[in-house]
């Protein structure tokens, strides 16, 4: 077995800053284990988007660990750790190219990674791994496929494929699966289609006449206006632990005006386009609600559904169906060379599965989530 050294990567200002090339291979090993996953590079991040991205901010600190073999980087273990809130938590992603897998590399990563986290007096480590549907048996048994041997998180919704080699490790090294995630993908020629746009208008109509009286939409680009960003920090923070969380140990995030401003100048320096549109309560005047779409311009064809969040206190009057609706449409009209939209929604969260079917995505993976508490 050839010999392999796991090292700190420091993170370099800029590419062209000493230690760029590094970070630079570092990138290319984890858009490898994308495509290698999904058989496409609609998840490959372009190193200078990712660079940006993995500068310090006041609320968060991000390590890089890599494993070298003959002189090159060949896996990394990315650790990102909150330095205002969940100060217990870290979070943890692990690759390791396909071809220099079952050699010990993940696991000499992992133990990288604790042994950081361990300095830093984090207890908790949460990590994700993803499995594509209908790929190597990992088919539903009504697909005419055998049945494979499934982890079932605790809250019994969703299921993911023990023998994946991500798994595997997870289970071998005492995490917990805690939560599946569904990915889902919508192809935006469908929206775009006749059909597609009676299908969304429909659904828009028809959210509107079955109880949103009494509110209405305000819909932005990039950046919130200075008289809704105290409100829009609320929903971000309230993002962070209303939805389903499985078996997370989440605390609620500390968002205000400052955090808000900071991660809109970062995307935007990652060349991050947003549309963000928002529920108004026209009663109290303030938001209730918010939905998010973002892509990068390095590859402009693939759109991320991120937050979709209604406050409890504003649910049952189909304000998540006519916020996604809407975007959607928007997205169709104003990114004309986007193709596909893809979200995750834990499995428990049956409301925005059904929101999301009905407005046209489709299954496309599962996404385990992790969790793994230190000694």
């Amino acid at each position: 077995m050839m010999r392999t050294r796991i090292e700190r990567l420091a993170i370099p200002a800029a590419l062209d800053a000493e230690g760029g090339d590094d970070f630079a291979q570092s990138a290319a090993v984890g858009n490898a284990v994308e495509h290698h996953l999904w058989g496409h590079d609609d998840f490959a991040t372009d190193v200078e988007d990712r660079i940006l991205m993995a500068q310090p901010t006041p609320e968060r600190e991000y390590v890089l660990g890599v494993a070298r073999a003959e002189g090159r980087i060949v896996g990394n273990a990315r650790i990102s750790i909150p330095l205002r809130d969940n100060l217990q938590a870290a979070y943890v992603q692990l690759e390791v190219l396909p071809g220099k897998r079952r050699q010990g590399i993940a696991s000499a990563l992992l133990a990288f990674a604790e042994q950081q986290l361990t300095l830093r007096g984090r207890t908790t480590i949460m990590s994700w791994s993803d499995a594509r549907m209908g790929v190597d048996g990992d088919a539903d048994a009504d697909a005419g496929v055998a049945v494979v041997e499934r982890l079932v998180p605790p809250t019994g919704a969703g299921w993911y494929p023990a023998a994946d080699p991500a798994a595997r490790l997870a289970v071998g090294r005492g995490f917990d699966l805690v939560q599946v995630d569904r990915q889902s993908v919508l192809h935006l020629a469908e929206v775009r289609s006749d059909r597609g746009r009676d299908i969304l208008l429909r659904q828009e109509a028809e959210a509107r006449t079955r109880g949103s009286e009494g509110y209405g939409l305000v819909r932005w680009v990039d950046r919130c206006p200075e008289d809704r960003v105290e409100d829009y920090a609320l929903l971000r923070r309230r993002m962070s632990t209303d939805p389903p969380l499985g078996g997370f140990v989440q605390q609620e995030e500390l968002w205000d005006a400052g955090r808000i401003r900071r991660e809109e100048e970062r995307s935007l320096a990652a060349g991050t386009s947003t549309l963000v549109e928002a529920v108004l309560h026209r009663e109290s005047g303030r938001l209730v609600g918010h939905t998010i779409l973002e892509r990068f311009d390095s590859r402009p064809a693939v759109v991320y559904q991120e937050d979709t969040l209604v406050l409890d206190e504003h649910r049952g009057h189909r304000l998540g169906m006519w916020l996604k609706a809407s975007n959607l449409r928007r997205a169709a009209d104003s990114w004309t060379d986007a193709e596909r939209i893809y979200t995750w929604n834990a499995e428990e969260n049956s409301f925005m599965l059904e929101v999301n079917v009905a407005l046209g995505f489709r299954p496309s993976g599962r996404t385990a989530g992790w969790q793994r508490v230190l000694t």
